[in-house]
């Protein structure tokens, strides 16, 4: 039998965030709430009484202005007309979640101004990502009279002036990536991020600029800043879908996103979407109040294998989908193609860290590039999202087919990839992306010079050795404090997610006041009652919690724990309970 203090081992080290004691004292005595409180507070950025009420209130009207975002008026100007002359509009998305939901929500938006808009997706494997000759094709085959692009087209090089001059048809960019040192030359570029744009808030989703972009073309349509009850009703419908994109695109949960969230959780559980309703239900989500968490790790997955395994389109008949009838054959394809995503993924992910873990240099190096001929493009972005979780270091994983090269990159907090791909920008045919997500195209001869640019790039960014997995969290508590007001708090701090992590606390001193049971079909979790010195109690969910504490689950033994605080809802009432996260014995 293995020896009861070796059954419990952290899975990496350990570290508190650090905070400002002053500002925690000013949190506590400003706004009477626990230190505790104050301290997770203060850990998300607030920095005063004042700030932490707007953001723990996460109020509709405190949204900027559409206006205010460069290019808006333009645009907005010009969908109206579209819309009036029943002109023929094509939407031209992306193939991931915020490219569908963005694509999907203005083609509704046109829906209930009494105009069909067409959608277009690119097929990730065979056209690229955003605009290309295929776009110019898609333009030319639909007839198009105005392109609006969601989420894509900031980078176009020079396709959006071509289509405009060889097929007579207006072009209007919708983005949020960062531009490449240019902007589109066309109708009109709506981004947040363009380096003349004053917006007040630049880390919006595809899908929160094409709804800006609705709210702003339904004021153009009323002609006034009050739209008609209708579309009013359809803005406020449609936040179910900015929520779904915008969580899934892993857009930063602060600022606007915020607000676009959290009302957008609220419409989403009563959704009348049929697409949306089938999704909830697909992921056991009918008759609950889903959570950020809940898009990020059941809803959106669905959605992204679409893109990923075969064509986006699937996304767009589903959420567009008049009824339930419609949606039925389309998610059963979605939900297949995301079954295949899971299997080659999972394969594909243990044998790259297998490889990392073999290689005699990985601790000296400061990030993980692999590359593989006839490897699916559509899943390197995930597995990279894993190496990055398992070894804490960046990483690019690269698929190789028809001759070109094509890879995600993810980072961690330290090391921006909009700053990494401009200094690998000579070995690169395309980059672009995000702080934390990217993705690049170059030749396959290149990817060894791409993997030298991109080590000795991140190297010069961060401090010998630094790069070692490590859990940080947010700071001690006791039992007694995760009272009832508590979880009034806990609860107005989220939606949680990219920006506004979920809190992590360590108890120190916890014991089981009972023994623990064990649940699931093959008894492998773990679900007991802890107590502490303070007198506390509350339950603890361990997911493979069998495995994890063996013989320390005993009953009165110290335990020194990290968990996760969470909401469990049932027949109306609200009680906080800890899930788990790591640990080790007293």
């Amino acid at each position: 039998m293995v020896h009861p203090a070796r059954m419990l081992t952290p899975s990496r080290a350990w570290q508190c965030r650090q905070t400002m004691p002053d500002l925690v004292a000013e949190l506590e005595h400003d706004l009477g709430v626990s230190r505790l409180v104050a301290t997770l507070l203060s850990l998300r950025g607030v920095a005063d009484a004042n700030h932490a009420k707007a953001w723990m209130a996460k109020r509709l009207q405190d949204l900027h202005k559409p206006g205010l975002m460069a290019g808006m008026e333009v645009a907005a100007q010009r969908l109206a007309t579209a819309i009036n002359q029943h002109e023929r509009i094509l939407i031209h998305g992306d193939y991931d979640v915020d490219g569908s939901t963005s694509a999907s929500l203005l083609a509704l938006f046109c829906r209930a101004c009494s105009h069909e808009a067409t959608v277009w997706i690119p097929n990730r494997r065979i056209d690229g990502y955003g605009l290309s000759d295929s776009s110019l094709e898609a333009a030319r085959t639909h007839r198009a009279q105005l392109m609006v692009t969601v989420d894509c087209g900031i980078a176009d090089g020079g396709w959006a002036k071509r289509i405009e001059q060889e097929t007579g048809c207006a072009v209007i960019v919708t983005d949020h990536h960062l531009p490449q040192g240019y902007l589109p030359e066309c109708t009109a570029v709506v981004n947040p991020n363009r380096p003349d744009c004053t917006y007040p808030d630049k880390h919006l989703a595809g899908v929160g600029v094409a709804w800006k972009l609705a709210w702003a073309t339904a004021m153009v349509l009323c002609g006034a800043e009050k739209v008609s009850e209708r579309l009013r009703t359809f803005l406020t419908d449609a936040l179910a879908l900015v929520a779904v994109g915008t969580v899934a695109d892993c857009a930063p949960l602060d600022g606007e996103n915020r607000i676009l969230v959290h009302h957008g959780l609220r419409e989403l559980a009563r959704t009348s979407n049929p697409g949306l309703r089938a999704l909830l239900a697909e992921a056991r989500l009918d008759g609950e109040a889903p959570s950020a968490g809940d898009i990020g790790w059941k809803i959106a997955p669905l959605l992204n294998a679409s893109g990923r395994m075969d064509s986006a389109m699937a996304n767009i008949e589903l959420l567009t989908a008049r009824d339930a009838a419609t949606v039925a054959p389309v998610l059963e394809r979605i939900v297949a193609g995301n079954g295949e995503r899971r299997r080659i993924t999972q394969t594909m992910t243990a044998d790259l860290i297998a490889q990392a873990e073999a290689d005699p240099g990985l601790a000296s190096r400061a990030t993980l590039v692999f590359a593989g001929e006839g490897w699916h493009q559509g899943i390197v972005g995930i597995i990279a999202s894993r190496l990055v979780d398992r070894f804490g270091k960046p990483a690019a994983v690269i698929a190789i087919n028809d001759g070109l090269a094509k890879g995600s990159l993810r980072s961690i907090a330290s090391v921006h990839l909009g700053e990494a791909i401009d200094a690998c920008r000579p070995v690169l045919q395309r980059g672009g992306g995000h702080a934390l997500a990217a993705g690049i195209t170059l030749d396959p001869a290149r990817v060894g010079e791409f993997r030298e640019a991109f080590e000795r790039h991140v190297a010069t960014r961060i401090a010998p050795g630094s790069l070692v997995p490590r859990t940080d969290y947010d700071s001690e508590a006791s039992l007694a404090e995760l009272d009832g007001d508590f979880l009034d708090q806990f609860q107005a701090m989220a939606p949680f997610g990219t920006g506004n992590r979920e809190p992590l606390l360590r108890l120190a001193n916890a014991t089981f006041a009972g023994r623990p049971r064990l649940f699931g079909k093959d008894g492998d979790h773990l679900k007991g009652p802890l107590t502490d010195p303070g007198g506390g109690m509350k339950e603890l969910t361990a997911w493979r919690g069998k495995a994890i504490f063996g013989e320390v689950a005993t009953p009165g033994r110290r335990l020194d724990l990290l968990v996760r605080p969470e909401v469990n809802r049932w027949q109306g009432s609200s009680s906080l309970r800890l899930v788990f996260v790591d640990g080790k014995a007293g």
